[in-house]
């Protein structure tokens, strides 16, 4: 089994990205518009086609970025060496963050989840790798200096309770634990990157890959009709928060606070009304699929509605950017809101057919019970409905 460099809740499978990418030319153009940590574009690029990732989570880019570009390991060592020289050779007075110290929400997020020793370490740390990153260094460089950004994160989203004051933020699930620590911000950076060089080594990255920031209802940067086969697995209704989780470590990556949670509160599968009044009926059949909206309050209702309308956006691109005779292959879980059990695979399915796209082959797959993280229902016979994912793979016409 191979070891992934960065803590993720629920990836995908590799063995799904394996079988559902085997059958294609090789050097075919494969698309994940929701990326996460990188399984598809891996898999993908060492199968000798060309992967291209879009993903709204900052952090998600660029574990990806790291688990998917060939760098040399002595050039990491050496840049990393030098990065944390001028740590050490830095005055703290001398550090200035604006997305921090120019922020009130930023600032007041990391006072409360973390110590003051480890503020002090982390704020020269930022600082050194974001001027790094206004330098016009080489590429293979700036991929080099990622490695340490990565290693960095890896100390504070942590099960147990690390740099930050919090545990269980690798579950998405932050909670504080203490007022304060005695954490050694310097010597766990250090064990951290010794242990992502190490599985970078033991599993190094092969072939080329374009992994961006972008959102999967708005491919602008993807042309008509460009993509052989699109593997992806959309979030679902009250899917796992990962921003929650990963914000912990962005705001010393350069993200404000405030920033981060316009991109909490956008992606899709948040738990919110719409934006404003969905004036079409255009989505009713995706709501329909998915269950019977009578038997939930308003709000969830409203969550049900705005869900539609991006799943609908969402296959809508897709669909338009996958060649006619291409594939589109989604891998969906399901939820339950108030004990009634939502078929988010059914309302992909819907929204599909609505796009001209061509249904092949529905399965489902027993999910192991360690990698279950949506909310449990009670009910025995509930409770075992989704304890499954569903693959449904799609052709376009």
């Amino acid at each position: 089994m191979i070891r992934t460099i960065h803590p993720f809740p629920a990836r995908m499978a590799p063995e799904l990205a394996l079988a559902t990418l085997s059958n294609l030319a090789p050097g075919s153009t494969v698309l994940d518009p929701m990326s996460g940590s990188g399984t598809v574009i891996r898999q993908a690029a060492e199968m000798g086609h060309k992967p291209i990732g879009f993903d709204m989570d900052p952090l998600a880019v660029l574990m990806s970025k790291v688990w998917t570009s060939p760098v040399d390991d002595e050039l990491i060592g050496n840049v990393a060496d030098s990065l944390l020289k001028d740590v050490i050779d830095l005055d703290s007075k001398d550090v200035w963050l604006p997305w921090i110290d120019e922020s009130i929400q930023t600032t007041e997020f990391i006072d409360y989840w973390f110590g003051k020793q480890q503020q002090m370490e982390l704020r020269k740390i930022a600082y050194v790798l974001h001027k790094f990153s206004e330098c016009r260094f080489s590429k293979a460089k700036h991929s080099a200096a990622d490695v340490v950004r990565i290693a960095l994160s890896r100390i504070i989203i942590t099960k147990e309770q690390s740099a930050s004051l919090a545990r269980d933020t690798s579950h998405s699930r932050p909670h504080k634990v203490t007022d304060s620590s005695d954490y050694d911000i310097s010597e766990g950076l250090q064990r951290s990157l010794n242990q992502v060089r190490k599985r970078l080594l033991e599993n190094p990255p092969t072939g080329e890959s374009l992994i961006k920031l972008g959102d999967a209802r708005s491919l602008k940067a993807m042309k008509r009709e460009s993509v052989d086969a699109v593997l992806t697995s959309p979030p679902y209704l009250n899917a796992i928060d990962y921003l929650r989780g990963h914000r912990m470590s962005l705001v010393w990556l350069g993200h404000r606070i405030e920033d981060l949670r316009g991109v909490r509160s956008s992606s899709i599968g948040a738990e919110r009304a719409p934006d404003k009044p969905i004036k079409t009926d255009r989505f009713d059949p995706i709501q329909r699929a998915m269950c019977d909206l009578s038997e939930l309050p308003t709000k969830h209702q409203s969550m049900i509605e705005r869900y539609s309308e991006d799943v609908y956006r969402m296959v809508s691109e897709i669909a338009r950017v996958t060649k006619p005779g291409g594939t589109a292959t989604f891998v969906v879980g399901n939820s339950c809101l108030k004990g009634i059990f939502i078929q988010n695979s059914a309302g992909v399915a819907i929204a599909a057919s609505m796009h001209g796209l061509k249904e092949l082959r529905t399965y489902e797959r027993d999910l192991p019970s360690n990698s279950r993280y949506l909310p449990m229902t009670k009910d025995g016979a509930l409770g075992k409905r989704m304890r499954t994912e569903t693959i449904i793979s799609f052709e376009r016409q």
